[in-house]
């Protein structure tokens, strides 16, 4: 059966993120102290549409890439549905409260794009509003065919000034 997805105003969710984005930064400081750690999606934007699932970019150096990788995936799932290669992985945790995703992403590689795409949604409204038009569009359908207009929306997000400038 075909996967649907649904989108709620994110501060419905604002509290419930916020406090387990801070709860797994702790953690994932104490396991990976050399990792930059950001609160990315939708829940990091104030104002937007949200599946309500919090995500964490955790930034390391090409060299500690894989002994991060072997700490973190004992305390988290491996993300199947994700690529991965040996500057990215995706873990994730269905069980929490909000769900749980961490994106481990090697400083400057091609993924490492988590954090500036969030950080220009969060500064600049009308992008943040062409997303989440996206989002209505979508809502209740495919979540499929939403990741495909999502990867669209992304890759031209990425050719503007503003995320260029970050």
């Amino acid at each position: 059966m075909e996967e649907k997805v649904y989108f709620q105003a994110e501060h419905i969710f604002r509290e419930a993120a916020e406090t387990l984005f801070l709860e797994e930064k702790a953690k994932l400081q104490s396991l990976l102290p050399h990792a930059e750690i950001h609160h990315v999606g939708s829940t990091a934007i104030p104002g937007s549409l949200t599946k309500g699932d919090v995500d964490i970019q955790v930034i390391v150096n090409q060299e500690d890439f894989n002994s991060s990788k072997e700490i973190l995936v004992k305390y988290y799932d491996v993300n199947a549905g994700s690529v991965s290669d040996v500057t990215f992985i995706s873990f994730k945790d269905d069980d929490r409260n909000p769900p749980l995703g961490i994106q481990l992403t090697v400083r400057n590689s091609s993924l490492d794009i988590f954090w500036k795409i969030t950080s220009v949604l969060r500064e600049n409204e009308n992008l943040r509003q062409q997303y989440d038009q996206i989002k209505q569009e979508f809502n209740g359908r495919s979540m499929e065919e939403y990741r495909e207009a999502k990867e669209r929306f992304f890759i031209n997000l990425m050719k503007t000034k503003e995320y260029k400038n970050k």
